[in-house]
């Protein structure tokens, strides 16, 4: 069932991005001779108001067909008003980039939905508090529950995280209740640095409260070293190599340091215990070789939603962050910091896909609404083929008031589709390699 609603979202995302240059094309009115979801040979065909709608052979993508798209194309008696190059230069633009901006708000509906429906979260409950920590001088004890931040109200854990990091004064008054008494205990501002898993730097709140996650599996990364050992959603990871695991956080300390190193894990799975040897997979984080697992903790203990308009916000918000992620981490690919072995498919889209929905709602409209960015992403790119290349085209016409001729548009697109076609050969290449792995 989770490799069927893979598949779906795939499709619903090529059709949501030939949705939009067909309604933009509808609107600015071009006459569209055919609206295909997928490539190669027609399986399905059905004609209406002189649109060919049609399922095809190869499910990679699609493509709209606009009438006359260029001058030289055959026309079609009494469409002649309605060919695309005859169009002002704002509408083929706006027509073009359509595909794109439905992406993106499509991704935007399905991260708003997130927040609408329900997403999980923790408790404002302090799990542990570090020795000679800014919060071990302010008083706190675990087991203290966070209310709010400078009279600011906390709903969970990560709230009160997102506040600290945005306080710029140098002391903030938390409220907390314990053993039924509320208390205010101020604690200092502190910030720390730390390199992300882009090689950037990035600031955030010190305070030495932990939050208490308890050591379960909530997901695991395809072909990660443990899937490859056969752990399980769900499972509780009791120690590792002998080393008692009481909290989330225990488990990236105990396997750090021993990349490729086989490590005894006991784990405890419908109230029974089982043994695992699992081999941490090197990974290179800022010029330092780290074990990794490949799980991530379970969802947390609360249900929170937002009102549409905060949901909407949050929603807008959230994809801003992702668009941002994405050209980050194209730029350490082109830059060679990211290795290019991390690039995917679509098979490895298809997995992601697939176990996002057996993580849950939450999860597989996240996902979606990241592949449909990066589907936006990559078709926005400057390359003759792409929605991109055709835009920086008709902007160099229309600023320079010269045609591209036929042949140069031939060449381009030649190249185009060959430098396409090798990246997605390389990248069928490392959906392979990481199967047979």
């Amino acid at each position: 069932m989770s490799v069927i609603l893979a598949i779906v979202a795939l499709g619903v995302l090529i059709l949501v991005h030939e949705l939009g240059h067909f309604l933009i094309a509808k609107l600015c009115g071009v006459y569209v001779e055919r609206f295909s979801i997928g490539f190669g040979p027609q399986l399905l065909t059905r004609t209406k108001n002189g649109t060919e709608y049609c399922i095809s052979a190869i499910p990679l993508g699609g493509y709209v067909k606009l009438h006359r798209m260029f001058e030289e194309e055959e026309a079609i008696e009494g469409k002649e008003g309605a060919a695309f190059f005859n169009k002002s230069y704002p509408k083929k633009i706006f027509v073009i980039a359509a595909g794109v901006l439905f992406n993106v708000i499509f991704a935007v509906v399905l991260m708003s939905a997130i927040f609408m429906i329900g997403y999980k979260s923790y408790s404002p409950l302090v799990g542990s508090v570090v020795s000679g920590s800014a919060a071990e001088r302010a008083g706190f004890v675990a087991g203290d529950r966070i209310l709010s931040v400078d009279g600011e109200s906390v709903r969970s854990f990560e709230e009160f995280l997102y506040k600290m990091n945005d306080t710029v004064s140098s002391l903030s008054d938390i409220e907390v209740v314990r053993d039924g008494k509320k208390f205010t205990l101020p604690i200092e501002n502190l910030k720390q640095s730390y390199t992300n898993q882009l090689g950037e730097t990035v600031e955030v709140a010190d305070t030495g409260v932990e939050l208490y996650i308890p050591p379960v599996v909530g997901g695991i990364a395809p072909m990660s070293a443990a899937e490859k050992a056969g752990l399980q959603v769900g499972d509780r990871i009791v120690s590792i190599a002998g080393t008692p695991m009481n909290r989330w956080q225990d488990i990236s300390g105990a396997v750090r340091t021993h990349a490729e190193e086989p490590l005894l894990v006991v784990a405890e799975r419908d109230g029974e215990s089982l043994e695992l040897t699992i081999t941490p997979i090197a990974n290179d984080v800022s010029g330092e070789t780290i074990g990794v697992l490949g799980v991530i903790a379970g969802g947390g203990d609360l249900t929170l939603r937002e009102n549409p308009f905060t949901a909407v916000a949050l929603g807008f918000s959230r994809t801003v962050e992702m668009t941002g992620l994405i050209y980050k981490g194209m730029w350490q690919l082109v830059s060679g910091k990211v290795s290019a072995d991390n690039l995917g498919g679509p098979i490895l889209i298809v997995k992601e896909a697939a176990n996002s929905a057996k993580d849950g709602i939450e999860r597989y409209f996240a996902f979606t609404a990241f592949i449909s960015l990066n589907l936006a992403v990559l078709n926005i790119l400057p390359v003759p083929i792409l929605d991109g290349g055709y835009i920086v085209m008709y902007l160099f016409e229309a600023i320079t008031r010269r045609k591209v001729g036929a042949r140069v548009r031939e060449t381009g697109q030649r190249i185009g589709f060959a430098l396409l076609g090798l990246l997605m050969v390389f990248a069928f290449y490392n959906d392979i390699v990481r199967f047979i792995k």
